[in-house]
């Protein structure tokens, strides 16, 4: 009969070192165990959407119609008047201001000088030496009145002498932006400006030079105003 050999706890035989017992489990499976231990992933897209949200919603809508309704303008007849009314005011400053320069041009024309011309020739009218002719005791302003409203109406370019002084630059044409009553308000303006003291300018006058001169595309020079019966030079 064979006796059981005996074993230490550690399962070596006696008189033996117990060997380290190996580990069973591999690496993955004990990293299995601890992704199974997670709770899973959610998963978008079977959530139902909240009841208030429907509600905010709705009531968004409904609320941005009223207001577009209530508020936009083009829904309600009370833009169409109010536009309406607008209209009549711009006529009546429109009316008011003709009436203006029909009763005082002088005062019409400074206040066209100061929104058009002060730029160049300064406020005082003495312009920019080398750049910009004075208009106070310029003969082109007190000569003819012929003159100085073709210079406004179509511009002027080249060289012209100014007080006994040349200047070569240009002037802009104002015929495209300002009515004969505005031309006519303006050149009065800067010739009755001392020590001009020149005879004002008719608004008949004006619209009879933009007629005769309809055609021209081109500023006027000192050499053709001259010929055309300008200033003196």
């Amino acid at each position: 009969m064979t006796t059981p050999r005996d074993t230490t706890p550690g399962g070596a035989p006696p008189g033996e070192t117990p060997a380290r017992r190996p580990d069973l489990e591999p690496d993955v499976e004990r990293l299995h165990r601890a992704i199974v231990r997670e709770p899973s992933d959610p998963e978008e897209g079977r959530e139902p959407v909240p009841w208030w949200l429907w509600v905010a919603a709705v009531v968004a809508i409904f609320w941005a119609g009223w207001y577009v309704g209530r508020y936009g303008g083009t829904f309600d007849t009370r833009t169409h008047v109010a536009l309406r009314r607008g209209d009549e005011v711009v006529t009546a400053v429109a009316r008011t201001q003709d009436s203006t320069v029909a009763v005082n041009p002088v005062q019409a024309g400074q206040d066209i000088y100061t929104r058009r011309c002060a730029v160049c020739h300064q406020p005082n009218g003495q312009g920019m030496a080398g750049a910009f002719p004075p208009l106070v005791g310029s003969e082109l302003v007190t000569g003819p009145p012929e003159t100085v409203v073709r210079v406004i109406l179509h511009g002027l370019q080249g060289p012209v002498v100014v007080a006994g002084q040349t200047y070569n630059g240009a002037m802009p044409a104002w015929g495209n932006q300002l009515d004969d009553s505005d031309i006519a308000a303006v050149a009065t303006y800067i010739r009755q400006w001392a020590p001009n003291a020149a005879p004002p300018v008719d608004t008949a006058l004006v619209a009879k030079l933009r007629a005769a001169d309809a055609s021209r595309t081109q500023p006027w020079t000192a050499e053709e105003l001259h010929g055309a019966g300008g200033a003196s030079r």
